[in-house]
This record gives structure tokens, sequence and C-alpha cells, in this order.
């Protein structure tokens, strides 16, 4: 059995994989990573002050600094591990060739490989799904009785609104286009930052789309106005068009993933409506982890993820673990807005 250092699997890892999350990338690109396990983040509530008027008798005036909150987190851990045992490098694998030659050091290679890169895509979602929620509802938790696990993240989230009675979009009494121009002036009001993203589901986004009065009115308006191009993107994100006079285009967004208590679980859920700037609006901040390594002791190490390969040679098994501590942070937290438009 090979034992690979923690350097060498942290480079090939750096080589290989790409985050195909579609929320982290397009809203949280920015990426920082820190020498501690519990963090700083800040995050600012708005702000639009002007330059305030000088006498000419006098040099200048003081004013205040934007102001913002600082959050002291303690990063949640991430840390999925698999087992390679005698029998899973001498006998054939999925999708191998039944009449392979492959020798079982060849095999080794591959299935370190192949658990490398499957841990880190539960990583990537585990991510994805913190970030969903911190733009859905402005924090999360993480919660684990046996483990002792207890951590709340709140970032004081409050351009949210729930629609109810005839004002949800399945009603034909609702008026989207009034719903988005709403909140897209409150949120280039309040942080400054215009929205020029609409996403949701796609089954939302067909409540929209076929809405009765947004029909009619792109009718009225200009047949240029509304431009209904649906075009995929990805296996889970397609543009749909654009809407000129609200300055948004329209994207839905279908994923799915399998948490333990709620297999299955859409990321997006049905219903809810973001309205957000394309150029993002945080950072995933990356905690640092500390592990024992062979003849060094305790080594930390300031990085997004972190591999640690673990021979037992008196029971001949390999053990691989990726550890990860993510955590999506607005920089205003008034910079986009969410509405559930539907149940």
């Amino acid at each position: 059995m090979v034992d690979y250092t923690t350097r060498e699997m942290m480079e090939a890892i750096r080589l290989s994989v790409t985050n195909s999350n579609f929320l982290v990338r397009t809203f949280f690109p920015t990426v920082k990573t820190h020498l501690a396990e519990k963090i700083e983040v800040d995050v600012k509530k708005g702000g639009r002050k002007m330059a305030p008027f000088v006498s000419p008798r006098r040099g200048g005036k003081v004013v205040t600094r934007e102001g913002f909150h600082t959050n002291q987190i303690q990063t949640p851990k991430l840390a999925p591990e698999r087992l390679v045992t005698t029998d899973d490098v001498t006998k054939r694998g999925f999708g191998e060739n039944v009449y392979t030659a492959m020798s079982p050091e060849e095999r080794e290679d591959e299935l370190l490989a192949q658990d490398t890169l499957e841990m880190q895509e539960m990583i990537d979602r585990r991510t994805e799904w913190m970030a969903a929620k911190v733009l859905t509802t402005g924090g999360f938790d993480v919660v684990d009785e046996k483990e002792g696990i207890d951590i709340h993240v709140d970032y004081n989230f409050t351009n949210q609104e729930v629609l109810s009675g005839t004002n949800k979009w399945d009603n034909e009494a609702s008026d989207p286009d009034a719903d988005l121009l709403k909140w897209s002036l409150a949120v280039t009001k309040a942080s400054g930052v215009k929205p020029d993203i609409l996403l949701c589901d796609s089954k939302t986004m067909r409540l929209y789309l076929n809405h009765a009065k947004v029909i009619a009115k792109a009718n009225i308006l200009n047949v240029n106005d509304t431009r209904i191009e649906p075009k995929i993107i990805d296996a889970n994100v397609t543009f749909h068009g654009r809407i000129a006079s609200l300055g948004l285009d329209l994207y839905s967004y279908d994923e799915w993933i399998d948490d333990e208590s709620n297999p299955g679980m859409q990321v997006l859920p049905y219903g809810t409506v973001m309205l957000a700037n394309s150029k993002g609006i945080g950072t995933v901040h990356y905690g640092a982890v500390t592990q024992a390594e062979p003849g060094q002791g305790f080594v930390t190490y300031e990085a997004q993820s972190v591999p640690k390969h673990i021979v037992d040679e008196d029971n001949d098994i390999e053990k691989l673990r990726m550890t990860s501590r993510p955590l999506p942070a607005p920089d205003d937290v008034d910079s986009w807005a969410i509405l559930v438009v539907a149940s």
C-alpha cells in the first residue's frame, strides 16, 4: 500500500476538482481561507450616504464610516471518509472490464482517486445547501445531538416576503411584475445594487411565464420587451429569457440533494423566487483544518479541502478522509431579496 502525503493529495485535488455548484459559483464567487476554525465575518446592511456640503471657509466635515456587524462563527466541519480493503483492490470494481489485467496496486490508485472526487462532490453539495439556506432564509443551523454539534448562523436577513391569498402567483388576481418591481427597487434603494437575475425552480418559472398579466403586459408594451429564448446552461440551469422593463434575466435552477433526514430535497424549493445581482453577493470562507500527520504531530492547513490518507498495515486497511470547513457569508445582507410566491 502506497502512503500518500497530504501535500501531494492537496495538489492533485487542486488540479482536478472544479466547482460545479451553481449557487456558490454565481452568488459566492470569492473564496477566502483562514488560519483559524472560528472566524470573524463582517456583514453590512445597506447604506447610501452622500457627501456633505461644507462651507468654503472650512476644511471638511467628518463623516462616519458605514456600519457593519461582525459575526464570530465556528466554521462547520465536513469530514466524509472511505475505507479501502484488500477485497476492494483484488476484485473487479464497478464498470471495470471483466477481462482486465489491472493489478491491486493500480486498483488502489484508481479507488483513491475516485473516492477523493466523490467525497469532494459531497462537500460541494453540502456547501451548496448552506449557500441555499443563506440565500433563502439568511442563515442555517448545524445540530447533531449525538456528536455534540450546535452552530447557529444568522446574518439578520430581512428582505423576504411571503405572499398569501390572492397575491400568490397561482391566483389570477395577483400581479407578479408588480411584486418584482417593488422588491427590485427595495434592494436597489437599500444597498445600491440593482438585481439583474430572477432565479427560481422550473415549476415556479412556468407559473410566472404563464401568468395572464405577465403575458398581457408583454404584448402591450413591446414585442422586444420580453424575450423568451430558453437555453440550457448546464444539467440543472436553464436561461429562459429577459424582461427588459425589469432589467432581469430569467433563470431556473433544479437541483436535488440527499440529506440524511430528507432524501431528494430540492435545493431551491418550489415557490421561492430570488432577485439578486449576477456579480455575486458574498464569499465562501474556509476555516483552518488541523490534523495529526506522521512524524510531524499536529499540522494546521489553510485550504478549502484537506485530505488525510491513513494506512493500517496490521489490518490491511486504508482510510481516506476529506475535511473542509466552508462558510458562505454575504457582504451586504440587503443586496438580494426572496419572495415566496406559491406553496
